[in-house]
């Protein structure tokens, strides 16, 4: 096969698969459209209260992302299914390394980044996406 036929496919397969990437986000974040969202937003005037205060009474589940992370995009749901059923023992919230200075005091260097915080110290920590699962097990120990 041709030098030019292989960079034409490879180019193709790559507008494709990014116009998927950005079609399933537009409709995703159209289908939580109007939905009551239990994640919270973190920032960095609001942390000391919205996260250390509030970790010495329920576990904080943090979230390190932005906008134009696709992974952090995927593992949006899971976090709110996390924040909607436990809604009572646990908080749940993400804060936006585009916008807040905080990541650096954690030395996040990738997102996703999740911390699991309890009275105000990181128990457990996770890059990537992470399941359902593996949060509701940290959560527990």
């Amino acid at each position: 096969m041709k030098k030019s036929a292989i960079i034409a496919i490879t180019l193709v397969t790559l507008i494709l698969g990014g116009g998927i990437i950005v079609g399933w986000s537009v409709y995703n974040r159209n289908q939580h459209e109007g939905q009551e969202s239990f994640v919270k937003t973190f920032t960095d005037e609001n942390f000391d209260v919205e996260v250390v205060q509030a970790s010495r009474k329920r576990p904080v589940i943090l979230d390190f992302y932005a906008d134009w992370c696709f992974p952090c995009r995927l593992l949006e749901p899971t976090l709110e299914d996390i924040a909607r059923e436990m809604r009572d023992r646990v908080v749940v919230g993400k804060l936006n390394t585009d916008k807040n200075m905080m990541a650096r005091r954690f030395g996040v260097t990738r997102i996703p980044a999740v911390f699991i915080i309890r009275d105000g110290e990181v128990k457990e920590s996770f890059f990537g996406v992470v399941s359902k699962e593996t949060l509701s097990n940290a959560l527990k120990e």
